[in-house]
């Protein structure tokens, strides 16, 4: 049976309509919740918890999980990794922004990740506020966070200058160290000398909620 199956049969099992599932998942509309019981769209994983929370199921069940690997899942609590094809379980906070500048690092819940290594590396999630990365970045989207490695240049990455937490391409240009913002419509930042300026880590993956 498919996830979308899953969630359909269980819905009518309570009765729910799809406007009603959609207002408990926080959808403005019944198209995502239709969407996800035709197998159009994925379900988007900061949604996995949440949607088996409301249907009552366990999250192995709605993500075909075997039982063995949900035993594992919770005696490892939170970093249990089980192949490429799988899951990963990391922190997501809110947010860092892809615009002005933001200070808030609040942390949201628990997220699964597909396809990450650990290798001994700390991953973290933070939602993305703001539209001076896009296309490559959306406004809204998830970007996942490698932490403890060099950001090349060239390369996107998490970045705190003078207090305001930003993602964006590091590049360096004629000893000058440039924060680039894809869209054109936003100025680049300059790192000056005495800027409090840190790296926090190079950005990986970038996931596109509904």
């Amino acid at each position: 049976m498919t996830l979308g199956e899953k969630v359909k049969r269980k819905r009518e099992e309570l009765k729910l309509s799809q406007e009603e599932l959609a207002e408990k998942m926080n959808y403005k509309s019944k198209t995502s919740i239709h969407k996800i019981e035709q197998g159009i769209t994925d379900l988007p994983l900061s949604k996995v918890e949440e949607l088996a929370k409301v249907l009552d199921l366990k999250v192995a069940y709605l993500m075909g999980w075997t039982e063995e690997k949900q035993k594992k899942e919770e005696k490892s609590n939170v970093a249990y990794i089980y192949d490429e094809s799988e899951f990963m379980m990391i922190p997501l906070y809110e947010s860092i922004s892809a615009g002005y500048g933001t200070d808030e690092a609040e942390f949201i819940e628990m997220i699964a990740v597909p396809g990450l290594k650990p290798n001994g590396t700390t991953y973290y999630a933070v939602k993305v506020k703001g539209n001076s990365m896009e296309p490559k970045i959306p406004n809204g989207s998830i970007i996942i966070i490698k932490k403890d490695i060099v950001i090349e240049n060239g390369e996107i990455g998490a970045f705190n200058l003078n207090e305001e937490n930003l993602v964006k391409q590091k590049k360096l240009i004629k000893d000058k160290l440039i924060l680039h913002s894809f869209n054109l419509a936003f100025d680049d930042k300059v790192v000056n000398e005495f800027d409090d300026f840190k790296e926090y880590g190079k950005v990986v993956k970038v996931m596109v909620d509904l």
